[in-house]
This record gives structure tokens, sequence and C-alpha cells, in this order.
């Protein structure tokens, strides 16, 4: 065994060029072979078939190898490591395998950049290989060991000391590198994911960029595909490089050479990194449309390119058509990851782009797995959003991913975006799945505190409830509370305002706090505001009776003026309610009188059809003399499914089906419906609910004596 020392190597670069890469040390045993000797005695390393036998020969001839051997060592070793199948290795293994590596960083000032290149990418490949694999193998396994060796057992200190050194011998001889070489340097940091510091404060990835631009033209299609994945990959954006590189790619007479891998990761890499060349998509896309086949494409190939387009937003429909019938036409989609399945899926949706066969194909796989626990949330999320998104309806789908997500007991893997997405997907939908939406509720009134929710989420999430006409008291309440705690409600636009305060109207939960709260956020916004978000606010504050003079005064009327021409009939009809409003309040306040009349005449012309519990409610008072008139116009424009007369009084009978009710409590349009017409067209109003009166079965008797008792009350 050798005693362990420290063998610290400088961060001086030759030729005084200095690199900052902090105090990083590689702990490693002492050996007496560190330079290499001018006789050389490169054995075949070709001949070895095992990790033990590679090793073995490297260090019984490390004293008078070659760079280019040892070079290529690192190289064969990286399949040697693939294919090793597990166990303990000798325990000499780990120290030849230390001191091969110290020798390799120590001479590294004796390499060409051919042999740094091929030693770089070599590293990062093994490092990859055994990055999650060591962590879990046995002390002593091979994996481990390596692991340990070249990334470190904390924080990854012995990687990136390694691929320091890598950059400091790099730089100095960049310009003698050729452009494959040049690609594998780079395509090691991504690898690797870590890229060293220089001097003046950039990154060996911006000295690289440098050196790249001037040789493009000698990059084949890997070496660019190579580069720019990493360029993405690390997040180190480089404009330039990217423009130069598209450039380039667009200019080719024939990019034929680029194979399906290439194309996939180039498109990401662009799409990735947010460096816009719409030429470099509209020529990649063309040539993909124009393939014979597309059968060398693998899985992961269709999904990221299609992701990029959508993602960059690109349009390229002959694209999105061919892919699309490629997919739709294939005997089995079992080869598809779930993050591929998701990725395809959203990608039309959120391009627009509609493909009935595929999300056909891809719901009838989804529903007929006997296991979703691959799919993680994210996935979930983007595939249902995708089908509510594009509108496709596909009930076994939505059904599925329901009991899916039901059956979970950690809901705490969802992110709020994901809760949010998901909920309003099925909202939209219009598919019903109460399980989902009460287990979303105990999920979020569980929660500590709700301040990772942007108002987006807020919003979707309680406009899907509303929507769904799925009413949890307690979720309404948390929401309110939260919201009337924040210091700034100017973060939510006007679209996500409005639908909050409807949902909230709707449901007929009235929190005058959160209404009142929302007041200052409401005016910020008026003036942005589309026709149906003003028309939503002013019916929303109307459904809750909350005046607030600072909202509905002249900018809110010059706001409204401006999109007279933009008005719907339901905003037109939720006007006038708000008309009605200012009359009940007797603010003075009144809209032009041309829209007046509009919002009017839209709102008495709703056509009206009544139904069988309708009609057995009216024979019944018929039965017992109130000569009820049915279908009766009040002055305020209402219209009551009876009017009679009691003792003198008017008295309006409202049959309630289920749609004037979320969990047996009045919508806000049932509430509001009443007290207007209570209010401004003196009737009172008697509701008579549907699960009362189908309770009483069909004892006219007893149906009688409750519409009395009702009626006189």
């Amino acid at each position: 065994m050798y005693a362990r020392q420290r063998c610290i190597i400088g961060h001086v670069y030759p030729n005084g060029f200095h690199c900052n890469i902090g105090s990083s040390e590689l702990i490693l045993p002492p050996f007496s072979r560190c330079a290499f000797s001018t006789r050389r005695d490169d054995p075949d390393m070709r001949q070895c078939n095992t990790v033990e036998e590679l090793v073995q020969v490297a260090y019984d001839h490390l004293d008078t190898i070659s760079p280019r051997v040892i070079a290529a060592f690192w190289s064969l070793l990286v399949k040697h490591v693939q294919n090793h199948r597990g166990g303990n290795s000798r325990a000499q293994l780990n120290e030849q395998f230390t001191e091969i590596l110290c020798n390799t960083m120590e001479n590294m000032h004796n390499f060409n950049g051919r042999d740094i290149a091929t030693i770089a990418i070599s590293l990062a490949k093994i490092m990859k290989q055994v990055e999650s694999r060591g962590q879990r193998a046995d002390t002593g396994s091979l994996h481990r060991n390596l692991h340990n060796l070249l990334i470190g057992e904390v924080n990854s200190e012995n990687k990136h000391y390694i691929f320091s050194q890598i950059s400091m011998h790099a730089i100095p001889i960049l310009y003698t590198f050729d452009a494959r070489h040049l690609s594998n340097l780079i395509y090691s940091f991504g690898l690797a994911e870590y890229i060293p510091k220089v001097e003046d404060g950039g990154t060996i990835l911006d000295v690289l960029a440098l050196e790249a631009m001037s040789k493009l033209h000698h990059f084949n299609a890997q070496d660019l595909s190579n580069m720019l994945w990493s360029y993405a990959k690390m997040e180190s954006s480089n404009s330039v490089l990217f423009k130069a590189a598209g450039d380039s790619i667009v200019g080719m007479n024939d990019v034929g050479e680029f194979w399906p891998q290439s194309l996939s990761n180039i498109i990401w890499a662009y799409a990735t990194s947010g460096e816009p060349h719409s030429q470099l998509y509209e020529k990649l896309g063309d040539h993909v449309v124009a393939m014979n086949d597309l059968n060398r494409f693998l899985p992961q190939n269709f999904s990221n390119i299609i992701w990029a387009y959508a993602t960059a937003r690109e349009t390229h429909p002959q694209l999105f058509k061919r892919f699309g019938d490629h997919i739709a036409g294939m005997k089995d989609l079992g080869q598809f990851k779930p993050q591929g399945l998701s990725n395809i899926i959203w990608s039309y949706a959120t391009a627009g782009e509609s493909h009935s066969q595929l999300f056909s194909k891809v719901s009838d796989h989804i529903a007929s797995l006997d296991d979703l626990g691959q799919f993680n949330p994210q996935d979930l999320s983007n595939i249902i959003w995708a089908y509510a998104t594009s509108g496709e309806a596909h009930p076994k789908l939505y059904r599925k991913l329901g009991d899916h997500i039901v059956a979970m007991k950690n809901m705490g893997q969802f992110k709020p975006q994901a809760l949010s997405n998901i909920i309003w997907s099925y909202a939209t939908a219009g598919e019903l799945h109460p399980q989902l939406y009460r287990k979303f509720g105990d999920h979020i009134v569980a929660m500590k505190d709700l301040n990772r929710f942007v108002p987006q989420d807020f919003s979707n999430i309680i406009w899907a409830f509303a929507t769904a006409g799925e009413s949890q008291p307690q979720l309404f309440s948390k929401f309110a509370n939260h919201i009337i705690a924040m210091k700034d409600l100017g973060q939510f636009k006007p679209q996500e305002l409005s639908n909050f305060l409807w949902a909230y109207a709707t449901v007929g939960i009235i929190d005058q706090h959160l209404f009142t709260s929302f007041a200052p956020a409401v005016k910020v916004v008026m003036g942005h505001c589309s026709s149906q978000d003003l028309t939503i606010i002013a019916w929303a504050y109307a459904v809750a009776n909350v005046n607030d003079h600072s909202i509905f005064n002249a900018d809110f009327m010059n706001a409204l003026q401006a999109k007279a021409n933009d008005f719907g009939w339901k905003d037109l009809r939720q006007l006038h309610q708000w008309q009605l409003w200012q009359d009940e309040l007797k603010s003075g306040i009144n809209l032009p009188p041309a829209l007046c009349e509009k919002c009017r005449q839209v709102f008495v012309s709703e056509s009206c059809q009544s139904s069988r519990l309708q009609d057995d409610v009216v024979s019944v008072l018929s039965s017992i003399g109130l000569h009820p008139k049915e279908e009766v116009l009040t002055p305020c424009g209402y219209r009551l499914d009876a009017l009679v007369e009691v003792n003198g009084m008017k008295v309006g009978i409202e049959v309630d089906g289920p749609s004037h009710f979320i969990n047996r409590e009045a919508t806000g349009s049932t509430l509001i419906k009443r007290r207007q017409v209570s209010t401004l067209d003196d009737i009172r109003i008697v509701s008579v609910p549907y699960w009362e009166w189908n309770k009483l079965g069909k004892d006219s008797v007893k149906k009688q004596q409750y519409l009395r008792s009702k009626c006189r009350s």
C-alpha cells in the first residue's frame, strides 16, 4: 500500500496565463513516474478484454507510455466501464487508477490538442456513467471507486479540479485544435456539467467560442451538434456563436449529413438557449419534411425537435403534420418515455397545431397502461393541459389520469403550477371528477402557506372550482385570507384578477374584505382590461354588493365607452345587471343611453323553456287557487317562472333547478336576481329548490301545503 499524501498541481497556466480556480487539490498517492520518458514502448491496449487488463497494461508501461496512448487508455476505458457487470474490484486496482490519473494530470503540459480533447471527452463520459450509479454502488466496487476518484465524495471537488486542469492546459494551445477536437473539448464540459472560470471573470466556454467561430467552416454536423448542445446545456449564452453557427448551417447547400440526433440536438439547443434563428428552423424543418422516411428518428428525436419548435414559437405546419402522421401510424408507442409523450402533446397544443389522430393515439396508449407510476407530476400536468387547450375530448384519458392522481399518496410532488394547470384543464374540458377536485382542495387547504403560488395559480384554481360547480368553502376561505394579507395585488394581470373575482361571485361566496382589497388593483389595471374583463369585474362587484367609488367612476365609464363595440351578448347581460345595481345604490351613475338600451334588449331577449319541475309547481299553484302567471317579465328585465298575488302582494315563484345551486347553496346569479327583483321590482321572491320539491314525491296534498306555507310565510 502507498502512504497517502497531497499531490497539489499549481494554478498558473504555462506562458504566464493565470486562471483563478481556487485552492483545488487532489489527494493522491505518491509515485515516482510522473514525467514521461523519452523512450517509447507503447502497448496495444485494444487487445484488453476487461477493465483490470486495461488498467494493468497502462500501469505497467506508465514510465514509457506516450501521451497519445494514455489518451487512448481513457478512451478505451469508457466502453469497459459501460460493459462492466459489477462486483468488487481488486484493492490494487483503485491505487493503479489513482496513479494513472495523477500521471495524466501532472503531464498534461506535454499533450497536444488532440490528446487533451480525447482525455477530456473520455473522462466526462466516464463521470456521466458513474455519477448516479457510483453513489448507489457498494463500497469497493468499480463504479464507487471511480466516482470517488473522478468526481469526489463531497461537492464534486475532484471533477472540478480535473476539468480546471484540462481548461488550464488547453487554452494556450487552442489554436492547434482542429474542428473535431475543439468540438469534443466543448462537449466534454457540457457532459461533465462544469465550466471553469478564467482570469477575466468569464468562463472557458467564452474562450472556446472565440476559437470555434474562426473554424466554423470546418465543423461537420456532429461537431456543430455537440458544441451547441453543450452551450445550451450549461446555460452559457453566446448569441454571437449561435448566430454564426446558424448562419453557417443555413448557408450549406446540403444538410443531408445531419443525422436525426444532430438535428435534434441543434434545434433543441436553440430553443433551450432562447437564441432566435428563424431561417435555421425553416431550413432544418424543410429538410425533415422532405425525407423519404422517418424511421431513423428515435422517440426522443421526435420529442426534442417538436418541443423546440413549439418553445421557440417557430411555426412549421408541414413538420408538425409529418411528425404527427408518422407517430400516429406507429404500431406501438411503448418506446416513448412519459416525458417524450408529454412534450409531444404539449408542443402541438402550444403551437396550436391540431392533429386528432395523434391525440387519439397517445390517449389510447396512456389509457391502456396498467401503471402510470413513471409519469411524474409535470408529465401529467402537461398532458392534461394539452388535451384541454387543444379541445381534444378523450374522457377515458381524463378519467384514467384523474383516478391515478387521486390514488397518489404524496401530493407534495405537485408544484403550484402543475396543480393549477391540471384542475384548470378538467374545468376547461368540462370533465367531471369530484374526487380529484376534493383531493386538490384538501391538499391546498392543508398547506402551511401559499407563498409559492403566483397570481395565475390562484386565478386558475379558483376559476376551475367555480366553473366545475365544485365549491370548497375552506379552499375559498384560505385563498381569500391569503390574498387579503398580500401587500401588493398589482401582480395580478387583468384576466387573472377578473377570473378570481368572478369565481367568488359565481359560487355565491361574498367576502367583503376580499372585494375591498382588490379595489386598488382593479383601479390600476382598468385601462388594460379587455371588454370581457371589465364586464366580469363590474358584474362580480354587483353580485357581491360591494360598492367602491374608486372603481366605478368616470375612469370606469371611459373604459366602457372605449370598448363599446367589443361587447358580446354575455358582456351586455352583465352590464345590465351592473346598471341595475347602480339603480339599487341610487348612485346616479348611468351607462350611455344607447348602450343602456342595448344591454336591456339583450337581457330580456334570452329565450327560456319551462321544465317538468316548473310545470308541476305551476299546476299545484293553480290547484290552490293562486292563478299563477308564467314567464313574467319584470320591469327590471328579469323573467320569473311564475307570479302570484298573496294578500295583495306580488310574489315571484322561482323553481330553482340544480343549475341554481352549488352544493345546495345559491349561486351568485341566483342571489343577484333575488336581490334585484325584490329591491327594484318590489316583488317578494319565493324559491322552490328542486330537492325540496322532489322529496314530496307524488303526494299532491303535501305539495299544496308546501306551496301555501312558502307563499304566505
